[in-house]
Formats: structure tokens, C-alpha cells, sequence
């Protein structure tokens, strides 16, 4: 019998350096566990390299190092300390609607470290030896796309983004690059199609962002490579996208579409402030409706804005959301009053009620604002 298990793979690369982290679901067989020793991963490596430098066409500078690590390790080394962003994070996807009051955000990101699999940062790869095995062809893929992070370190400078979406975007172009090229590689080998992403895991919010860069990355450097080789996805690391709305419909990338500003004009303690983005709108509608709608709406998205902010009493969150046109904010502003119907939410004074949180939602032009308020939870 072969028993499957989900599991996820963080790279670190450069991106290590620019304070984000990212996450790749993969199935792998636990049946025909070996130990995994250093001198057999790096014996692997060189062969793999040879077809991942021509695929690519960038030859590496150096061969990189390799550090066998177990899960236990990557646990107690990363996963042991949940950063304080992460911890807002959690509340402003409560008073989104993208999670329930019960939803615990510390849970979710320490069990990600449980389920690496390999990670790299700088011209070094991490292989955790217990959460592979050696005849798998995952394995192969794994290391394939390792070393196009290796390669994206040797000749690229990978910028620091200012924000979630910026964020995403950047992880999207990186992980596009990297799963483009080992799909490549395990279809030259004949191992077939091999750990892919093909949907996100909606009953967990946080897992579901970290993992839309695998979601759209493929498709985005896909069409780069119609349009002008390889010769485009390099330049793209010097012009990277912005915005989850380049990466999700390429052409917009291509035609250089505009992105709003958007600002809130608060007086209360921020303690929070980011640009959410059009996948994380993709992500809401997702879990509540359809993709196909959650799709459509994210393309009319140009700008956001969520501050957060806390007086150690009560916490208030305003999420300014800009459309193309007034008809789509009201689309917008319809779906999101269905989705606290979902969670029992009832009207009182013209806001939606549910317990103690309080939502004001209105339509202004072709905005959207929502304006969440509680007290401690």
C-alpha cells in the first residue's frame, strides 16, 4: 500500500534576506524510507545540474553546498518563534472574514516547518532526510528546482517588497522560474508529472497565501517565455512585477497596466498597514463561492489599502479596496455582505453584527470600504 502525506517545501534562497518565506504542497510516498546521506544528494546534484544549466541556460557559478537536516531540527531552528507580524496577520484575516474568531494563525505557521522538505538560502540547499525518500522521484524534482534557486542567487538580486502583494508577486516570479524548470527536467526523464499544485487548501487562509505563488507562478513565467524566451523572465528580475494583478493576468505585466494608490485617513494607534492584493481577494471568494468568480473579480481589482490599528482595548481594521468601474465594487461589496451571512452575521444600525465584532461595509464610487471594530479578543 502506498500511504500519502502532504507536505510542504519552503524555500529560502535570497528571499531568506528579505524577511519572507515560501510554501509548496507536494505527495510523496513514506513507504521505502532510507536514510539520505550527503555524499548521495550531492552526487544527485551533479548530474541534475548539467540538465537544469541547459534548460535554463544559465551555467552555475560554483556547485552549491549541502546540509542534511532532519524535521525535528528545522522545528526547533525556525518554526519555534511566531513573529509578531505573523500574530496581526492572524487578526486581520478574522476581521476580513477570511477566518473565524477560533482560528489560530500560530498553529498553522509553526506547522509548516513540520513539513519541509528542502529549503535554500544563499549557495546552500537543506535537505530534510526524513520527509523524502531516495527512489521518489520527487527527490529529483526537489533538487531540480533547488538549483534554479541556486542559480536565481548567483545571478540575480532579488528585491525587498513593501508589501504583501509586492511580496506574493516577487515569490511568484521565483517559484514560477524554479517549477517551470523541474517540470522540465522530470519530463525529459520520463518521471511524468511530479508534485504539482493544482488547488489551494481554503479551510486554512494563511496556508492558502503562502501558497498562491505556485498557484500562478508557472502560468506568469509560461508566458513570458511565449513572448521572449528566457531573455524576458531574466529581464523581469530587474523589472519585477508589483503586484499579484501582473503575475495572475500576465498581459497586464506585458502592457505595463496601472496600479492605484490607495490610502485611509485614520487617527487611531497603527500598528499594521499593507497592500493586500487581488489574490487575496481571489483567496475570499475562492473559499465562499467559485474560482471562476473569485478570478473575475481579482482582475478588476487596481489597489488597496488595510490599516490596523490597536489601543490596547479594542482593535479597528480599514480595508479600502479600488475597482475599475462602480458596478464591480458593488459586486464586491454584495459578495462580501453574503460572506457574513455565512457566519451568522445579523444588521443593527445599518452594520453588520457578528458577536463582538461590528463591520461597517459601504460602496463609495468605485471603492469599497469595510471598517471592522472589537474589543480584545
Amino acid at each position: 500500500m502506498r500511504v500519502g502525506k502532504v507536505v510542504l517545501i519552503l524555500f529560502f534562497l535570497t528571499a531568506l534576506s528579505v524577511g519572507f518565506a515560501l510554501g509548496y504542497y507536494l505527495n510523496i510516498s513514506r513507504t521505502a524510507y532510507e536514510v539520505i546521506s550527503t555524499s548521495y544528494i550531492e552526487r544527485l546534484i551533479a548530474n541534475i545540474s548539467n540538465e537544469v544549466s541547459t534548460i535554463r541556460g544559465l551555467s552555475f557559478k560554483e556547485q552549491p553546498n549541502v546540509v542534511i537536516v532532519n524535521s525535528s531540527t528545522v522545528i526547533a531552528t525556525w518554526g519555534s518563534e511566531i513573529p509578531h507580524d505573523v500574530v496581526i496577520f492572524g487578526e486581520v484575516l478574522k476581521m476580513t472574514l477570511l477566518a473565524p474568531k477560533e482560528y489560530n494563525i500560530s498553529k498553522s505557521y509553526s506547522s509548516l516547518f513540520g513539513m519541509w522538505v528542502a529549503a535554500s538560502a544563499g549557495n546552500t540547499i537543506y535537505v530534510v532526510s526524513d520527509n523524502l525518500v531516495v527512489k521518489d522521484p520527487l527527490l529529483h524534482r526537489v533538487l531540480a528546482h533547488e538549483l534554479v534557486h541556486i542559480l536565481q542567487y548567483q545571478y540575480f538580486s532579488i528585491p525587498s517588497p513593501k508589501s504583501l502583494d509586492e511580496s506574493l508577486a516577487i515569490r511568484s516570479l521565483i517559484e514560477g522560474d524554479a517549477d517551470i524548470v523541474a517540470d522540465t527536467y522530470v519530463m525529459r526523464k520520463g518521471f511524468g508529472e511530479v508534485g504539482k499544485v493544482s488547488k489551494l487548501p481554503l479551510n486554512d487562509p494563511y496556508i492558502s497565501i503562502q501558497l498562491i505563488p505556485y498557484i500562478f507562478g508557472s502560468n506568469f513565467i509560461a508566458e513570458l517565455l511565449k513572448v521572449g524566451g528566457w531573455e524576458l523572465v531574466n529581464k523581469a528580475y530587474i523589472e519585477p512585477p508589483s503586484s499579484m494583478k501582473y503575475v495572475m493576468f500576465p498581459e497586464k505585466y506585458l502592457n505595463k497596466e496601472l496600479i492605484f494608490d490607495v490610502t485611509n485617513n485614520v487617527t487611531c494607534n497603527v500598528v499594521y498597514e499593507d497592500v493586500l492584493g487581488p489574490s487575496y481577494i481571489y483567496v475570499m471568494i475562492g473559499k465562499y463561492f467559485n474560482e471562476s468568480s473569485a478570478l473575475r473579480i481579482s482582475s478588476f481589482w487596481v489597489g488597496d489599502k488595510i490599516t490596523y490599528c490597536d489601543d490596547g482595548v479594542s482593535r479597528s481594521l480599514y480595508w479600502r479596496v479600488k475597482f475599475t468601474s462602480e458596478e464591480t465594487a458593488k459586486e464586491f461589496y454584495k459578495l462580501f455582505n453574503a460572506i457574513a451571512g455565512v457566519y451568522g452575521a445579523v444588521i443593527s444600525d445599518g452594520k453588520l453584527r457578528i458577536n463582538e465584532l461590528v463591520i461597517d461595509v459601504e460602496v463609495s464610487g468605485d471603492e469599497v470600504l469595510v471598517r471592522s471594530y472589537a474589543l480584545k479578543w
